[in-house]
This record gives C-alpha cells, sequence and structure tokens, in this order.
C-alpha cells in the first residue's frame, strides 16, 4: 500500500509540472492570449488604415474633387487663375520649419535651370591672358 501512495504521489507530482511548466501550461497560455490580444489590435488599427483608403479610392474614382484636392496638397499644384500666398510665422524658428512641397519643387526647378545653363555656356573660348608680358618690360636704366 505503501508503493500505491509513493507512485501516486509522484505521478501527481509529473502531472502538475506539466500543468504549470510543461508544453500547454498556463504560462503558455497567458503568453498566447497576449500574442492575440496585441495581433487583435494591430488589425483594428489596419481595418481603419484599410477603411480610409477605400474611402480615398471611390472619391478618385468618382469625382475631380479628390483628384483636384491630391493634386493640391500632394504636388503643390494651383489653378490657372489663382494665385499661391505662402504665410510664414515669423515665430518659428527656422529649424523647426519644413518647406512646402511647392517651395520644394522650385528650388528643384531652379537648380536644373541653373546646371542647364552652366551646360550651355560654350567652353571652347579661353579668357584673356593678364599675365604682364616680359617684352613689354621696360628695360633696366632705360627710364633714368
Amino acid at each position: 500500500m505503501r508503493w500505491l501512495v509513493v507512485t501516486l504521489a509522484v505521478l501527481l507530482l509529473v502531472l502538475q509540472y506539466r500543468l504549470w511548466f510543461g508544453e500547454g501550461s498556463f504560462a503558455q497560455k497567458a503568453g498566447l492570449e497576449r500574442q492575440v490580444e496585441e495581433q487583435a489590435a494591430r488589425n483594428e488599427v489596419l481595418v481603419e488604415r484599410n477603411r480610409v483608403l477605400m474611402e480615398e479610392v471611390a472619391g478618385l474614382k468618382s469625382g475631380l474633387d479628390a483628384i483636384e484636392e491630391r493634386a493640391r496638397t500632394d504636388l503643390g499644384m494651383i489653378k490657372q487663375d489663382e494665385t499661391f500666398f505662402l504665410v510664414v510665422d515669423s515665430r518659428v524658428k527656422k529649424r523647426e520649419m519644413t518647406p512646402s512641397p511647392q517651395a520644394e519643387s522650385a528650388r528643384r526647378i531652379e537648380r536644373q535651370r541653373e546646371d542647364d545653363a552652366a551646360d550651355s555656356i560654350p567652353t571652347g573660348l579661353e579668357a584673356p591672358d593678364t599675365t604682364p608680358d616680359s617684352s613689354h618690360e621696360p628695360e633696366p636704366g632705360a627710364g633714368e
């Protein structure tokens, strides 16, 4: 009878070990539940993003207003008879200011024009020689 009690006690300890620390334990179950919650939160964010993108696609397919808005905000375009005014807050520090898309494209176009202008200058012309010529120097003692 004593060996039966010892055998059952050992069996109980082995099963309890698996329950608390082994594969399929309470700790592993809690970890998996935490991962499921994290994934569900990520999925909610992605579902919202997809909803916004689907609305944007529907807007782009259905009307010109959405296309005009994208052209204005993303490409910095303006209408033909429209004047663009950029209002700069003088209280904003220069390092905090980020250039607008219009300013970036204007700078890029200006740099391209400067590069094109520099490339179109003829290179076959030489600058006149400004070094004094030894043949035109007065001879020593000639002017005294």
